[in-house]
């Protein structure tokens, strides 16, 4: 049997001269790219658990422009004309226009 291979050795070797062992397998944010978009209909189930959602441009490192729906224990890249996502998006403005009923949504499209 072969002893452990060059990958291995420089892997464990940058682990052990590392500040924070955890740093050498964390990727910036920037590299972690949707490669899968979900085009099928969101259960109403899921939706419920979404914590954050984040747009994915097609520019730079990412090809897919998609949007990210992260969950407690994942996360979840969607086609951006997915029918129950925009149903989902439109049922979230409404509920934000009855808490802030006083906001100007209209100026902050423009902002955004």
């Amino acid at each position: 049997m072969k002893g452990p291979s060059t990958f291995c050795s420089l892997l464990l070797l940058s682990l052990l001269l590392s500040p924070d062992p955890t740093a050498a397998f964390l990727l910036p944010p920037s590299t972690a790219c949707c490669t899968q978009l979900y085009r099928k209909p969101l259960s109403y189930k899921l939706l419920r658990k979404v914590i954050r959602v984040e747009l994915q441009e097609a520019d730079g490192d990412c090809h897919l422009q998609a949007f990210v729906l992260h969950l407690a224990q994942r996360s979840i890249c969607i086609h951006p004309q997915n029918p129950s996502l925009s149903q989902w998006f439109e049922h979230q403005e409404r509920k934000l226009h009855r808490t802030l009923p006083n906001l100007n949504f209209g100026m902050l499209r423009k902002m955004g």
